[in-house]
């Protein structure tokens, strides 16, 4: 499956807002319901969030259907702690999900604090291209692939947490078990459709180390009663550090860098990315970019209000105490920075093309085309055409999947003529 954002056309009423929200115009309306262009589609779960009949729904993917795996490893993804109560003990969380059916948990945390170390270290070697952006938020570096292809090399080229503590933990169980890797199978929990994506269709050139990808909202009332049946005291050992990562800002305060921007928000994403490109923020070292309001914790399969899981996390980072944790993984930074394991190679897309195959030319003279018929139209963006703005349409007529006549203030115009 390379789709993780599911239509229920019989709860779609054709309302727009969520064609209105796209960042990428990737929704129409036809015959009075939402079509998604799977193509331009980032899956940032903006639809999921804007729809107020719910028709928009996430999928949960497992790439190894028929596979039953001896161990199973649940890697929760850092934003999870912020959805429960302030007080709740991360290591109940982890027994909650141990209750689900699997026999390890691998706190995502660990492995976004030897990322933040490999960013670090990135940022302080790079001389010539700046500023570089982070590649964590998969739904972002979609955006610059279909909309931004000039940006691709301002990407920071480092494998995101998930990977990485996937690749942790089973080398952990590997060891301490005997168990074969092909033995394990690894699920992510995540917080967003984009994320869950990218395990099917990575944007990188390597295949996912994750097994398949379940969505928050789907188990989130089973781990709360779990948690709450829970009575017993216990210690539980997550990166402080990692656990920045789920709040806009975290990457960059774990990577210890000063001269960064972070930003969240699909819109505002946009604006920055049109500051780049125009070359206003070469004085700037790093871009985190971030597709969900908030960070991570504003992610479409979340449960909690962003901002009071925000607060959750920041609650946990600030109360616990820093000299009581050890990441045992932390001694394996050298070993993965030589051998490359951060690393993940971007594939360049020449700029126009948008995946078409097209060349160059090609994509120039189908913009002519566009803005010739974009000359036709009245320019009002109203949406009632089915397309979000009369740029939208021009290309679908171009396309051939809509005619000028489909814009209402044309025939308007006609008839009164």
């Amino acid at each position: 499956m390379k789709f993780s954002i599911m239509l229920d056309k019989s709860k779609c009423v054709g309302c727009t807002n969520c064609m209105r929200r796209c960042p990428t115009q990737a929704i129409r309306i036809k015959n009075g319901k939402a079509v998604i262009d799977n193509d331009k589609c980032i899956h940032c779960g903006e639809c999921i969030k804007a729809c107020p009949y719910q028709a928009y729904s996430a999928v949960g993917i497992d790439i190894n259907k028929e596979k039953d795996f001896k161990y199973r490893i649940a890697v929760p993804s850092v934003t999870m702690y912020g959805q429960f109560p302030k007080g709740t003990q991360i290591c109940k969380i982890h027994d909650a999900i141990m209750a689900l059916g699997f026999d390890y948990v691998y706190d995502e945390s660990w492995a976004a604090e030897l990322v933040s170390k490999a960013i670090k270290q990135k940022v302080n070697e790079n001389k010539t291209i700046k500023p570089l952006i982070s590649t964590n938020c998969p739904a972002t570096l979609r955006l610059i692939k279909t909309r931004y292809p000039s940006l691709l090399e301002h990407l920071i080229s480092i494998e995101a947490p998930m990977e990485i503590a996937a690749k942790l933990a089973r080398m952990r169980i590997i060891k301490t078990k005997d168990i074969k890797n092909s033995d394990i199978g690894v699920y992510y929990i995540s917080p967003c459709p984009a994320k869950m994506l990218s395990i099917t269709n990575p944007i990188g050139l390597k295949k996912s180390g994750i097994d398949g990808v379940i969505p928050l909202k789907t188990v989130y009332g089973d781990l709360y009663r779990e948690v709450k049946m829970k009575s017993d005291h216990c210690f539980s050992n997550p990166s402080l550090t990692g656990l920045k990562w789920a709040v806009s800002g975290g990457q960059s305060k774990a990577a210890e860098i000063e001269n960064y921007i972070a930003v969240h928000g699909m819109e505002n994403v946009v604006n920055i990315f049109e500051e780049i490109e125009n070359g206003k923020l070469n004085n700037i070292d790093f871009v985190e970019a971030l597709a969900c309001v908030s960070g991570c914790v504003g992610g479409s399969l979340n449960i909690e209000n962003p901002f009071v899981a925000k607060n959750n996390i920041i609650h946990i980072v600030r109360n616990t105490n820093e000299t009581l944790l050890l990441n045992d993984d932390l001694d394996k930074f050298d070993e993965f920075m030589e051998s490359g394991v951060f690393n993940i190679e971007i594939p360049y897309i020449e700029e126009g093309s948008e995946n078409t195959g097209e060349s160059l030319t090609e994509a120039v003279n189908k913009m002519k085309k566009i803005e010739e018929l974009e000359k036709l139209l009245p320019n009002l963006d109203c949406g009632s055409c089915g397309a979000p703005t009369c740029h939208a349409l021009a290309e679908d007529i171009l396309n051939g999947t809509a005619v000028l006549e489909d814009c209402v203030v044309l025939k308007a115009n006609k008839k009164e003529e």
